[in-house]
């Protein structure tokens, strides 16, 4: 398994190499409102913004992961409290003679 995993690995390198060599085409990046131009970058390589564009909505993608992962954590400790509040009311409600089923 682990040599299949460092197989796709080295296939993703070579692609990754291989769409830079193809796209070295210079491409200047501008961002304007109207008449306000914020910014505008000359010169930079086309694979270079298109690399650098996927790592971005890969980083963002991750941190919206682990928001929504943080998020279901705290519930579940939540309702991990919650359950053992209840449990105790239950055993208590039972009297302390009754066995638990």
């Amino acid at each position: 398994m682990r040599w299949l995993k460092t197989l796709l690995w080295m296939v993703l390198v070579l692609f990754v190499i291989d769409f830079a060599i193809q796209n070295r085409e210079e491409v200047s990046l501008r961002y304007s409102v109207q008449a306000y131009r914020f910014f505008e970058i000359a010169g930079i390589p086309l694979f270079l913004v298109i690399l650098c564009s996927v790592f971005l909505g890969v980083l963002i993608g991750g941190i919206g992961d682990l928001y929504s992962r943080f998020q279901l954590k705290r519930r579940l400790r939540e309702n991990q409290k919650s359950l053992e509040k209840l449990e105790k009311e239950l055993q208590s409600l039972r009297g302390p003679g009754t066995e638990r089923p």
